[in-house]
């Protein structure tokens, strides 16, 4: 049965962030497009390379908080998620995000061309 395009949005973020978590530069080569614009909280933007050599330095685990909002557009060729995250750094530091981010589909597969987030205020 074919998954709902919502949920394979999700299991491509959920890729996303598995790669992240473990450093594993071809996982985040594949769910990556080439066109990639990744913005962090700091204004600073990365092209895939850049954003690939960064996550797999840092092995941040990205948790995803409740209230994700998945949108798929044109006919299931592109989606827009909305939500909050926890980005944990391994030394134990936690930085709470508001994110966007916009998938494109290639064939079957969603890849992640652009990214923004924004640090959220401490509670």
């Amino acid at each position: 049965m074919k998954a709902a395009p919502e949920q394979s949005v999700l299991a491509a973020l959920a890729r996303f962030n598995a790669a992240a978590k473990i450093g594993d530069a071809a996982g985040l080569d594949a769910v990556l497009h080439p066109d990639l614009m990744y913005a962090h909280s700091n204004a600073k933007v990365e092209t895939k390379a850049e954003c690939i050599a960064a996550l797999v330095r840092s092995n941040i685990d990205f948790q995803m908080r409740d209230g994700l909002a998945v949108h798929v557009y044109n006919e299931d060729a592109s989606a827009m998620l909305h939500g909050k995250t926890d980005a944990h750094n391994p030394g134990g530091v936690i930085v709470p995000l508001h994110f966007m981010m916009m998938w494109v589909k290639q064939g079957d597969t969603w890849l992640l061309v652009g990214r923004h987030t924004a640090k959220l205020p401490a509670a």
